[in-house]
């Protein structure tokens, strides 16, 4: 842990709002429940097909969101956020 290099974000979600902020990252993912961070899910992923090997399962990992979709994602974020700013000025 004193290892500056351990306490640096190892998320692949580069392009994501949270990257580098890992606390709220977590908050996020602890408050929705609906998946587990990014940057935890490959060390999870390999202890449970550790344990679906045992009751001989086989496990197939869901297809990775592509880079494109974020890049979408902002760019839907960054027009909302201007169509607020201009209703804003037109109401004053």
């Amino acid at each position: 842990m004193s290892n500056p290099e351990n306490l640096k974000c190892s998320c692949p979600k580069v392009k994501c709002e949270w990257h580098g902020k890992c606390r709220e990252c977590v908050a996020i993912h602890r408050y929705y429940k609906d998946h587990i961070p990014n940057c935890m899910q490959q060390f999870v992923n390999e202890k449970i097909k550790a344990l679906a090997q045992i009751g001989e399962l086989n496990v197939v990992e869901k297809e990775k969101t592509p880079p494109e979709y974020w890049d979408y994602v902002r760019e839907q974020d960054e027009k909302a956020k201007q169509k607020l700013s201009d209703y804003d000025i037109l109401q004053k």
